[in-house]
């Protein structure tokens, strides 16, 4: 149960948040656990199972309320300059020719902030952008994410998801003036990494050995990843070098997860990396290398983010609950996986539009055949083959379904498959 709490003095704005309602419902959220009330103060409630948040804001007036979040949007200023106060959040500043959201990460300490078209919002508009910023909130999409969609649907009509990357605004990487630095922006204008062919990444097994690895190539998989937790091995270079010679061996694509700089030194065909993991190495090397590369992403702001790397594939996870990795993040679910590629299918990847994705977080046979229906070009797995039985079985299944969409599309296209 999700409920939202309007102060009365604002009641007005219901019927504009049940607007956004019937548009999430529209694609694809479940809202009949969402109820409207009314809050007896003049803060916003957003009461979920496991949380609550209370949202204020300048345009209706409580300067001195104590709020999780503080939406300002009549604050003007020409000198850019982090939040005085952790909880705000400063909309629309004017900078040059384009305009700055602003805010502080809840679980640090660094500033964060979003670019785009200098974009004044009237009243009603005002208040169809936080109506956004509460049902999103409501919907269990971190603040970053909320912030990120709600601006992008400023561009769009009351009836209309955003999809297209035109409408989005792009976080910022650099600015010295809002301490933002993120570790690999000032490498952003390397040119793009090598290109993937979508339909040539297949099945994508991620394992953590480098029998592993062998076996699933004997048995004709195309992409694998080798992905060693513990650094301390003595013998870690020796497995990642057999790991990149057997891809070599058998013409596999072989992603090396982390460890860059052993795979620049032995010539890998891949490096994967998680977000954490991108500030520690160095993208000019790997895209000097020819090295392809693969980044972890978990929501809106995290894939537009990293899409000005220009990688050669995004990760997008965790679909389902999975324990293979401590995540920070909720499980995305298929809704959202299937909005996200909406959104990456229109973003520039070298001479055409859309990146290679690849779908990962606990999707096993059974999970298989929904998460490759939301349009992803492949499906990356880790316990349903390394626990299974037969392992060689298993790939094979999970290469008919995934080869099941690839003909269907073709007949979409009333062109004559051939074996």
């Amino acid at each position: 149960m999700v409920e939202i709490l309007v102060p009365s003095s604002s009641i007005e704005l219901t019927a504009e948040i049940q607007q956004a309602l019937l548009v999430a419902e529209k694609n694809g959220f479940v809202i009949d656990q969402v109820t409207l009330g009314v809050s007896s103060t003049s803060l916003f409630e957003i009461n979920l199972a496991d949380k609550k948040f209370v949202v204020g804001t300048d345009f209706i007036g409580c300067d001195d309320c104590v709020s999780d979040y503080y939406l300002c949007y009549t604050t003007r200023q020409n000198v850019i300059t982090n939040p005085s106060q952790r909880n705000s959040i400063l909309l629309g500043i004017v900078d040059g020719d384009s305009a700055l959201d602003i805010w502080h990460h809840p679980l640090g300490d660094e500033v964060r902030a979003l670019s785009y078209p200098i974009q004044p919002l009237d009243n009603n508009q005002k208040k169809r952008h936080l109506s956004w910023v509460l049902i999103l909130l409501g919907l269990d999409f971190p603040i970053e994410d909320c912030l990120t969609l709600a601006r992008a649907m400023m561009n769009v009509s009351r009836e209309t998801w955003a999809s297209d990357f035109t409408q989005f605004p792009r976080p910022v990487l650099e600015d010295h003036r809002l301490d933002i630095q993120v570790g690999w922006s000032a490498q952003t204008r390397i040119r793009s990494f090598a290109h993937m062919h979508k339909q040539e990444i297949g099945l994508y097994p991620v394992v953590d050995s480098v029998e592993w690895i062998e076996r699933l190539l004997k048995v004709g998989v195309k992409t694998v990843q080798l992905r060693i937790k513990n650094a301390d091995q003595s013998d870690l270079e020796a497995q990642i070098k057999h790991a990149i010679d057997l891809g070599e061996q058998y013409n596999g694509q072989v992603f090396i997860n982390d460890y860059w700089q052993l795979a620049i030194k032995h010539g890998a065909y891949g490096v994967h990396l998680g977000q954490e993991d991108i500030e520690q190495a160095n993208l000019s090397m790997l895209n000097q290398a020819g090295i392809r590369l693969g980044l972890s992403t978990h929501g809106y702001f995290e894939l537009l983010r990293i899409s000005q790397v220009n990688p050669s594939y995004i990760a997008l996870g965790h679909i389902f609950p999975t324990a293979t990795k401590v995540m920070p993040s909720k499980p995305q679910g298929l809704v959202r996986l299937a909005l996200y590629q909406r959104l990456i299918d229109t973003i520039p990847y070298h001479d055409q539009k859309g990146y290679p994705t690849v779908a990962i977080g606990g999707i096993d046979l059974t999970t298989a055949p929904v998460v490759w229906r939301c349009g992803v070009s492949s499906l990356a797995v880790v316990r349903a083959i390394t626990l299974a039985k037969d392992p060689e079985s298993v790939c094979v299944q999970f290469r008919q379904i995934m080869q099941r969409k690839t003909f269907e599309a073709i007949r979409e296209q009333g062109v004559e498959y051939v074996a």
